[in-house]
Parts: structure tokens; C-alpha cells; sequence
């Protein structure tokens, strides 16, 4: 029976990382449309959109019926309850990809107002610690979620660093108003990116501790 219950709980954590994967991609699409302007590449990331959107369906479906059949408790019971909060934090991480892919429409023919450093930065450091800490779910390292989380710190900071700039160049130059605001909406997508995975981070610690953290 244990090793029924191990093998469900690894299909279910190889289906997680799929979904996982999926969103990492929509977002790294969804930055590179946005700072290259490409609207056939946003377009795109729109449309997949649905493709994790039904994984999350799915997903909280599994775990639904591994409570009911497997009625799992202590850490298994953790673990699954868990994956449904970690699958909705996904599922957020997902929109913030389309959100950034429908600015790139939405500016597509302009010049940027100033060069596009910091927000691919925010991605990057959002991103890598999307995967890792998905990596810490399932190898159940509540330290490593610890460590994944205080990164988030980096994001803050270049997120204040890009609204001080851009409110500086809008204030100087009332034509500027228009697109900065647009990137203000879009370094505000980076910044909650990063508090997403902070929040996976948090179930992470929970599956293993059991303890509610607030990193």
C-alpha cells in the first residue's frame, strides 16, 4: 500500500513540475515579447495560457481524489494539501506571463522611454527561484525554501529602483506618462512574480514542518 501511495505522490509531483515548467516558460515568452515588442510571440504566450489553466484543473483534480481514496495523513496529508495551494500559485504565476505579453501588444510600434535593464533582471531572479523552489517541493528541503525566499528581497529592490526611475522621467516630461505608467503595471507583474514563488516557498515549509511561516 505504501508504495501504491509513493508512486501517486510521484506522478503527482513529475505532473507539478510539467505545469511548472510550463509557466516558466510563459513568463520567460511573455518578458521577451514585452522587451522585443513581439506581438506573434505574445500572442502565443496568450493562447498557452489554457493549456495551464486546464493543468491546474487537473491537478487540484488528483488531489482531490488522492484525499479521498489514499486518505493520507501527517506529512502525505501535508504534502497533497500543499500541491493545491502550490498548483494556484502556478496558475497566478501563468497570468502575470499573459499580463506581460498583452503590454507588449499594447505598446507594439513605440521606443521605450528608457532602456529595459531592470525588469529582465526581475524575471530572471523570479524565475530561477520559481524552478528552484519547486525543486525544494519536491525534495521535501524546507531550508532550501527558506534561502529561495529571501531572494525576493532582490525583486523588491530593483522594483523600487525602476518605479524611482520611471516616476523621475514622467515627472520631467509629460509625453513619457502614457508608457510609463504601462511599465510601472509591468515591473508591478515582476514584483508579485516574486511573491508568488515567496508563497510556494511557504507551503513548502509547511509539507515538511507543518508550521504556517510567514517569509
Amino acid at each position: 500500500m505504501r508504495q501504491h501511495f509513493d508512486d501517486e505522490i510521484g506522478a503527482l509531483n513529475k505532473e507539478m513540475l510539467k505545469m511548472g515548467l510550463l509557466v516558466e516558460e510563459a513568463v520567460k515568452n511573455g518578458i521577451d515579447s514585452f522587451t522585443s515588442l513581439n506581438t506573434d510571440m505574445a500572442q502565443t504566450v496568450i493562447k498557452g495560457d489554457e493549456v495551464i489553466n486546464r493543468m491546474e484543473h487537473e491537478l487540484c483534480d488528483h488531489c482531490a481524489i488522492l484525499l479521498a481514496k489514499e486518505q493520507p495523513v501527517a506529512s502525505d496529508l501535508r504534502h497533497i494539501v500543499a500541491a493545491i495551494k502550490i498548483v494556484t500559485q502556478l496558475e497566478r504565476i501563468g497570468d502575470h506571463g499573459v499580463h506581460l505579453a498583452q503590454k507588449a501588444i499594447a505598446l507594439e510600434g513605440q521606443t521605450f522611454i528608457k532602456p529595459l535593464i531592470d525588469l529582465p533582471r526581475m524575471e530572471e531572479i523570479a524565475r530561477k527561484m520559481l524552478v528552484d523552489s519547486l525543486n525544494a517541493y519536491v525534495e521535501k528541503d524546507s531550508e532550501a525554501a527558506e534561502e529561495i525566499a529571501s531572494r525576493d528581497k532582490q525583486i523588491d529592490d530593483l522594483y523600487n529602483q525602476v518605479v524611482r526611475e520611471i516616476l523621475t522621467l514622467i515627472m520631467g516630461d509629460s509625453s513619457k506618462i502614457e508608457q510609463g505608467v504601462e511599465l510601472l503595471y509591468v515591473a508591478r507583474y515582476l514584483e508579485r512574480f516574486g511573491d508568488h514563488v515567496k508563497n510556494i516557498c511557504e507551503w513548502v515549509i509547511f509539507s515538511e514542518r507543518g508550521e504556517h511561516a510567514d517569509l
